[in-house]
C-alpha cells in the first residue's frame, strides 16, 4: 500500500505547495520575532505579528478557517512573551494549525501532550531567565505533535477507507445469488 500524502488543495493563486512552505516559514518566523521582543527591541513587537499574519493569509486552505485562527494564534505568540508560565499558549498555536490544515477531530488529541508539558514546565521553571528552555521545549513538542496530528489524520482516513471497502464487499455478497 502506498503511503498517504496530504491532498494538495486547489488554490486560486500560486502553487499550493509553495504557499504551504512560505506560509509555514512566515508563521514560525513571525512567532519567533515576536518572542525576540525586549525593552531594547520593541520593533520586533510590530514586525513579528505582521509577519505571522502574512503567513496565515498565505497558507493554503479555506479562508474562513485561516481567519478564524488568526487572532487566537497571534495572541498565543504574544502570550509567550510573559515567560515560562505561559508555555501553554503553544496549545493554541497547535490547535490553530490543525484547524487551518483541515485535520479531523481525532487529530486534536495531539494537543494534549503540549498541555501536559505546560504544567510540567510551570512547576519546573520559575525564573524569566529560563524562558528559553520553555520556548525551545514547547516549540519542539509542538512540531512533534503537529506530526502526530498528521499521523492521526492519516490513520483515521485509512480506517474510513477500509470501512467503506468492507461495506462495499458486504453489499456485493448480499446481492450475489445463492448457490446450492
Amino acid at each position: 500500500m502506498a503511503p498517504w500524502i496530504d491532498p494538495t488543495p486547489r488554490v486560486r493563486w500560486g502553487d499550493a505547495r509553495w504557499r504551504y512552505v512560505v506560509g509555514l516559514v512566515t508563521i514560525v518566523l513571525g512567532a519567533a520575532a515576536t518572542n525576540l521582543t525586549s525593552t531594547f527591541s520593541l520593533w520586533f513587537l510590530l514586525i513579528g505579528p505582521c509577519v505571522q499574519l502574512l503567513g496565515w493569509l498565505i497558507l493554503p486552505g479555506a479562508l474562513w478557517r485561516r481567519l478564524a485562527v488568526l487572532l487566537p494564534c497571534l495572541l498565543g505568540a504574544l502570550v509567550l512573551l510573559a515567560g515560562p508560565d505561559f508555555v501553554g499558549a503553544y496549545a493554541a498555536l497547535l490547535a490553530g494549525w490543525l484547524f487551518a490544515r483541515h485535520r479531523p477531530l481525532l487529530s486534536y488529541l495531539a494537543v494534549l501532550p503540549v498541555i501536559v508539558l505546560s504544567f510540567v514546565l510551570k512547576a519546573a521553571l520559575n525564573e524569566y531567565g529560563q524562558n528559553w528552555i520553555g520556548l525551545l521545549s514547547g516549540a519542539l513538542l509542538t512540531v512533534a505533535c503537529a506530526w502526530l496530528g498528521w499521523g492521526l489524520a492519516v490513520w483515521r482516513r485509512r480506517q474510513i477507507a477500509a470501512w467503506r471497502v468492507r461495506r462495499a464487499l458486504r453489499g456485493r455478497h448480499a446481492m450475489a445469488p445463492d448457490r446450492p
